[in-house]
């Protein structure tokens, strides 16, 4: 008995992980390539906070991505946890952590890639923590916090990304 659960337990924890790194594809390929339709992967009263500015409801959540400047997104690592079904009254729910680096801006011309030893005051690395849950028979994101990690640095304090949720 205790091979069988421990065996359905890596059978969850490796589709946990699988359903995490698939939104995650189609979540940062929306927002970099098709940023207009990053407010329909949200619940109708989805939360964002971006940089501690708090946004709801997928119309708020839609001007502030459109807010933003060009992206290209690299995630560096992920970690996803399932949520007790408790949570969200019997819908599947998952935690998912994920750092990676960002480069905003850019030319229609210029190269789609990251330069890792290119010092581009343009990239930001980043952390974002999302709860997604699959209510509706596909996984729509419930809360997502987002924060740029090297924001004492001069090019992001003197960046409009940092007061973007001052925006109406």
């Amino acid at each position: 008995m205790a091979a069988a659960d421990a065996l359905a337990r890596e059978v969850r924890i490796a589709e946990t992980c699988a359903a995490a790194q698939g939104f995650l594809n189609r979540f940062y390929k929306r927002l970099d390539e098709e940023r207009h339709t990053v407010k329909n992967m949200y619940e109708e009263g989805g939360k964002v906070i971006f940089n501690g500015h708090g946004f709801e409801g997928a119309e708020a959540i839609g001007k502030l991505y459109e807010n933003l400047p060009k992206s290209l997104t690299k995630v560096l690592s992920y970690d996803a946890h399932e949520i007790a079904e408790t949570y969200l009254k019997g819908a599947p729910a998952i935690l998912i952590l994920v750092t990676g680096r960002v480069k905003y801006g850019g030319s229609s011309g210029e190269s789609r890639s990251f330069d890792d030893s290119n010092a581009d005051p343009r990239k930001f690395d980043f952390y974002e923590t999302f709860v997604i849950s699959a209510k509706s028979g596909t996984w729509k994101i419930q809360s997502d916090n987002f924060r740029h990690q090297n924001c004492n640095t001069d090019s992001m304090l003197k960046s409009e990304l940092w007061s973007v949720g001052m925006q109406e």
